[in-house]
């Protein structure tokens, strides 16, 4: 790895322990956090690039999904539990944006599951959710 290399991901990861507080997380989220996230070198590549650029390069895939598909899942998510009079959760773009990595890690470990919760939870009140082919 070069020293440029090194330096790049020092910056992402001190970045990553910012958007974990900003997100209301503490640094044992933003190590758990970062150690998966440096395993998939695609995905580490994702988030770079959203460092970098503030939007989403949408270049690795998990099956048909994109981490942009992820991010409406996750924002129409967020406002079906903002309808929910006990929820707590407003909009919130650093906890957007953690939830959205996070959750295409898991799609990557679990994609049969994660699939499922999109077609289930669409933020709408169509019964029959997402169309997912």
């Amino acid at each position: 790895m070069t020293k440029e290399q090194k330096e790049a991901l020092q910056t992402l990861y001190a970045w990553t322990i910012r958007l974990c507080e900003c997100a209301g997380e503490g640094p044992d989220a933003a190590r758990t956090f970062w150690d998966e996230l440096v395993t998939d070198p695609e995905l580490l590549a994702e988030y770079a690039y959203y460092y970098d650029h503030r939007e989403f390069l949408c270049r690795y895939r998990v099956g048909d999904f994109t981490i942009a598909d992820i991010l409406v899942w996750q924002m129409d998510h967020f406002k079906a539990h903002m309808d929910r009079a006990d929820s707590a959760n407003r909009y919130d773009k650093d906890k957007l944006v953690l939830s959205t990595f996070r959750t295409m890690m898991e799609l990557k470990k679990d994609p049969v599951r994660v699939s499922r919760e999109f077609a289930a939870e669409t933020g709408t009140d169509l019964a029959e959710g997402w169309n997912l082919h």
